[in-house]
């Protein structure tokens, strides 16, 4: 696989993030998106992905499959499931031919251990920095612009070579040359905004815009940035701040979850974090207090423990 070939990718994943890759991706190659359900799968070969942006309105080819069995027919798979579905697709993902290379996004950085795991010879891991919000099935609205940064895991640097070719304004590719200070970044960025935004209710803007807000998002990064002592302290927390800015107005993920009834990624982000902490001697007793405000918002929604 050159860059610039189109390419067949597959998409394991039909929530916003795998939708959101799904369209901008379908511009330059041919891609299949498998979808949880028979149902969605349908959708999306009927209609494909609709992708809804400031006031344009474009419809993506698509290919839906409402199971596994063709992933292996694929030249390149992007892996954009929530962390905690990961496992359920563990045996899933190593059947796939080692030769194929897999992009995993998520957040936090739990799922690390699979990638150890895996036969595979070139793994990417990525972070997503735009807005986007699922509608339906079918339907995505990219509601920020920002990019996505994308880091080897396994490999060589000359394996971003293999990495599918794509050009567009909407949705630039960075790539990263360390992912653990690429994950780490998104890491800190999601322990800050997505549960204070949830536990405020609030869009992603005003937990720096409002002031009580905004003491309560210092504390908790003074408490956490210790845990990354290789990172500037300054630089990480201007860039959180500019990802509020540049969202201020998108739900983030943890918030919308809540208010639809389903898990958040709290133990992939802050539950991780403590178990830093824990490791490293530090005792995060702030942190503690927020990461069981969202266990508890979860109960309270009717999830078991």
């Amino acid at each position: 696989m050159l860059t610039g070939d189109v390419v067949n990718i597959g998409i394991v994943g039909g929530g916003a993030v795998g939708l959101l890759f799904g369209a901008y991706f379908s511009y330059y190659h041919n891609v299949s998106i498998f979808a949880k359900t028979q149902k969605q799968a349908r959708v999306l070969n009927n209609h494909g992905i609709t992708l809804l942006r400031e006031h344009t309105n474009n419809r993506c080819n698509v290919i839906g499959y409402g199971e596994y069995d063709n992933l292996a027919n694929q030249d390149f798979i992007i892996v954009a499931v929530k962390q905690y579905d990961l496992e359920s697709l563990e045996d899933v993902i190593k059947k796939i031919p080692k030769h194929i290379p897999i992009l995993f996004i998520q957040n936090g950085m739990g799922h690390l251990q699979l990638l150890d795991a895996l036969p595979h010879t070139s793994i990417y891991v990525g972070t997503v920095e735009h807005g986007v919000l699922r509608i339906d099935y079918e339907t995505i609205r990219h509601t920020g612009i920002g990019k996505t940064n994308i880091a080897v895991y396994r490999g060589l640097e000359q394996d971003f070579e293999k990495f599918p070719a794509m050009n567009d304004p909407f949705f630039p590719i960075q790539f990263q040359s360390n992912y653990i200070h690429m994950l780490n970044s998104k890491l800190i960025a999601n322990a800050l905004i997505n549960p204070l935004t949830a536990i405020y209710q609030v869009p992603n803007g005003r937990i720096i815009e409002n002031p009580y807000y905004y003491e309560t998002f210092l504390r908790l990064f003074n408490e956490i940035f210790p845990l990354f002592p290789e990172m500037d302290q300054n630089d990480v927390l201007q860039e959180v701040v500019g990802i509020c800015k540049k969202t201020e107005h998108n739900t983030s993920s943890m918030l919308k979850d809540l208010k639809e009834g389903r898990r958040t990624e709290i133990d992939a982000i802050l539950g991780y974090i403590i178990d830093e902490g824990n490791k490293k001697g530090q005792a995060l007793p702030f942190t503690k207090i927020i990461f069981k405000m969202i266990k508890g918002k979860e109960l309270e929604g009717g999830l078991s423990e």
